[in-house]
């Protein structure tokens, strides 16, 4: 016999041994059985369903109220209002749409109005034209709950606004409120809370950065101002070496067997001072102090003291010197520097020349 559907040959074998009638009844279950599993093998190879609509891919006429037409048909406005919530009952929105528009378009239209189209219109796929019409809705009634959440609404499911989603949504909570939008709001605020926690590590890390950077900067000051104070210290050191100060180039800072206060009262002297600043003077003096026999070295080479004295440098302060311990200007008559046995006052038949003779400091 010809099987109507194909098994394999072992059952084939079986249904032969049965009665015609029951060969029937067995095809029958049979070809139930493989229909069945085709349709199901069709299923599965079809893309799920989602959830939601996707959105048009086309714009959709919305009009809004034209308040320089003049329009004020209430009564016809109240017609089509009806007549549009009775096809959306019925799930023809479509028709809803229609019926809106003129209601809108007959008369100046109420923030409900607005809202009513704008959830028709999510029904077709048109978010952003639903949300164009929350928000007209919102411009004539800033506190109408209902444009609140289906606006947002259509941010939180459709236009990945969750920022504009959480703030309709609280203030539409605060207005009147819905359990149905428990939810969402919470998931929203957790959205929240990660963004702050995000924003604060991130403020943390560039206020880091910057701490690590003012670090840095004050570092670098400090150092430039260590580095300008070493480089003052060694001037002033090297400017220190060029320049001798009193006393300087004497043996302990004065002369020999010469009363410290007397030699204080000397380097005290502002000419003497600036005198001993010229590394000539004060190379002369350093000569006279080393040489043998030091100071009074001089009462036996009187060429010695003569070339110092002649010289118009070195003169005029061993003259200052002379003459402010051995009576010159007065004050200082009969005071030998030099202590019992030093250098004489003065005068002679030498060729030593008069103080009288040599230039003065000034």
């Amino acid at each position: 016999m010809t099987n109507p559907v194909s098994v394999p040959e072992n059952i084939s074998k079986i249904l032969d041994t049965l009665s015609p009638e029951d060969q029937a009844t067995m095809m029958e279950y049979i070809a139930s059985l493989q229909s069945s599993s085709a349709t199901a093998t069709e299923a599965e190879a079809e893309p799920m369903q989602q959830d939601e609509p996707e959105a048009a891919s086309s714009a959709v006429p919305h009009p809004k109220y034209d308040a320089s037409s003049g329009a004020e048909d209430y009564e016809a406005a109240s017609t089509f209002k009806q007549q549009a919530s009775d096809a959306a009952a019925d799930g023809n929105y479509a028709q809803a749409l229609e019926c809106y528009n003129q209601a809108v378009l007959a008369a100046p239209p109420s923030a409900l109005l607005y809202a009513n189209r704008a959830m028709v219109l999510e029904k077709l796929g048109h978010y952003s034209e639903a949300t164009v019409d929350c928000t007209w809705a919102l411009e004539l009634n800033p506190d109408s709950a209902k444009a609140l959440k289906v606006r947002g609404k259509l941010r939180y499911k459709y236009l990945k606004d969750w920022h504009g989603a959480l703030e309709d949504l609280n203030q539409a909570q605060a207005i009147d409120f819905d359990p149905d939008v428990v939810e969402i709001l919470k998931e929203l605020t957790q959205l929240r809370v990660e963004e702050e926690q995000k924003q604060a590590q991130e403020r943390n890390a560039e206020q880091e950065k910057k701490k690590k950077k003012a670090e840095e900067i004050k570092r670098a000051q400090e150092q430039a101002r260590k580095e300008a104070e070493e480089a003052r210290t060694a001037a002033s050191s090297s400017s220190g070496s060029r320049s001798v100060p009193p006393g300087a180039g004497m043996p302990g800072g004065g002369m020999p067997g010469m009363d410290p206060a007397m030699m204080a009262g000397l380097m005290s002297d502002p000419e003497i001072q600036e005198a001993m600043k010229n590394p000539k003077v004060v190379a002369a003096f350093q000569d006279l102090m080393s040489g043998p026999g030091g100071p009074m070295a001089l009462l036996s080479n009187p060429a010695k003291l003569q070339q110092m004295m002649m010289d118009p440098e070195v003169g005029p302060v061993l003259q200052k010197i002379m003459s402010k311990f051995m009576g010159g200007g007065g004050g200082g008559a009969g005071m030998n520097p030099f202590g019992p046995g030093g250098m004489p006052t003065g005068g002679g038949g030498d060729d030593i020349p008069d103080l009288g003779e040599m230039p003065d400091l000034d």
